[in-house]
C-alpha cells in the first residue's frame, strides 16, 4: 500500500521522539495493546511501570532500556512519577538495531549517561527546524542503536528469549496483516491460512492481547487510513477502495464510529 521512500531526508523526518511520563492511576482496557507500527527505543530513568512486550507482561524499574521491534504486540504503562524518553523509528529506515525485544536494566554508570544523553541528543534535533534536519536524526538515532547494541543482553527478561506455539501463531497472524489488511480478509480467511480454526485464532488473540482478531483487523485498517489521509492528497473514496471498502460512505461511518471524527475532519485537523 505505501510506496517505498527513496529520499533519506524525507525518511529521517518519520524519527519522531518525546518525553514519558507517567501520570495518574493507569487503566488497561481491550483497546490497549496494539501492534507497533514503527521500532522503538525506550529508557526509563526514574519509575517504573509495566509493559506488554510480544505476549509476555513484565514489570520494571528504573534505568529500564526497552527495545521494540516493528509489527510487535506492545503496550506500556506508567507508574506516576516515571519519567523517560521513547524514540519511534521507520521500520524502512536501515540503521543497526537489536535483533529481537529486550527489556534490561542497566547498571553502569556510564551507560546511563551514555544513554541519557544520545535520547537528549535525538530530542534536540526532533525539535529543531533547521535545513537537513531528517538527515541528522538519522545519525543521532544510528549512535542510539549502537549503544543498545552495546547492551549486555545476557540479562535480557528470560519469557522473551521462550517461546511457545501461542505466541508463534499471534506473530505469524501479525505479519499476514501487515500484508493483507487492505483485502478485507474475514477472521476465516485468516485462521484457514495459518492452518487453525477461527475459534482458536479467536481464543489465542484475546488470551495473549486481551481482544479479538476482528479488532485488530479493524484497527490495522483505520490505522493505514489515518496515514494516507495525513500523509498524502488521495481523495477519500481513492483511499477508501484502497483499503478494501465498498464505498467512501461505509469507509467514513467506520472512521467516524473508530475515531469520533469524519476522515475529512481528520484530514483538515492532522499536521502535516
Amino acid at each position: 500500500m505505501r510506496k517505498p521512500i527513496a529520499d533519506p531526508e524525507v525518511l529521517g523526518n518519520r524519527i519522531t521522539s518525546r518525553a514519558l511520563m507517567g501520570g495518574g492511576r493507569v487503566k488497561r482496557d481491550e483497546g490497549a495493546i496494539g501492534i507497533a507500527s514503527s521500532h522503538k527505543l525506550i529508557w526509563i530513568t526514574r519509575g517504573g511501570g509495566r509493559a506488554f512486550i510480544d505476549s509476555t507482561q513484565q514489570g520494571f524499574g528504573s534505568n529500564i532500556a526497552i527495545y521494540i521491534p516493528s509489527e510487535t504486540l506492545f503496550h506500556l504503562e506508567l507508574s506516576p512519577g516515571t519519567v523517560g524518553w521513547q524514540v519511534n523509528i521507520p521500520d524502512k529506515l536501515r540503521v543497526p538495531l537489536p535483533a529481537s525485544p529486550i527489556l534490561i536494566s542497566v547498571l553502569k554508570p556510564l551507560s546511563q549517561r551514555q544513554l541519557s544523553n544520545a535520547f537528549s541528543a535525538v530530542q534536540e534535533e526532533y525539535m529543531n527546524k533547521e535545513e537537513m534536519r531528517g538527515t541528522a536524526l538519522i545519525y543521532s538515532v544510528g549512535l542510539l542503536a549502537v549503544l543498545f547494541n552495546r547492551i549486555d543482553i545476557s540479562n535480557n527478561r528470560k519469557d522473551l528469549e521462550t517461546d511457545n506455539a501461542k505466541r508463534r501463531l499471534m506473530r505469524r497472524f501479525v505479519t499476514r496483516l501487515n500484508t493483507r489488511y487492505a483485502s478485507h480478509d474475514t477472521v476465516r480467511d485468516y485462521a484457514e491460512n495459518l492452518g487453525v480454526t477461527t475459534t482458536h485464532l479467536t481464543r489465542v488473540c484475546r488470551e495473549t492481547a486481551g481482544k479479538p482478531a476482528t479488532k485488530f483487523i479493524r484497527e490495522k485498517t483505520m490505522e493505514e487510513a489515518r496515514y494516507l489521509l495525513k500523509e498524502t492528497d488521495a481523495k477519500i473514496r481513492t483511499i477508501a477502495a484502497d483499503l478494501g471498502f465498498t464505498s467512501a460512505a461505509y469507509f467514513t461511518r467506520v472512521f467516524t464510529e473508530t475515531y469520533g471524527h469524519s476522515p475529512k475532519i481528520f484530514r483538515k485537523t492532522a499536521p502535516r
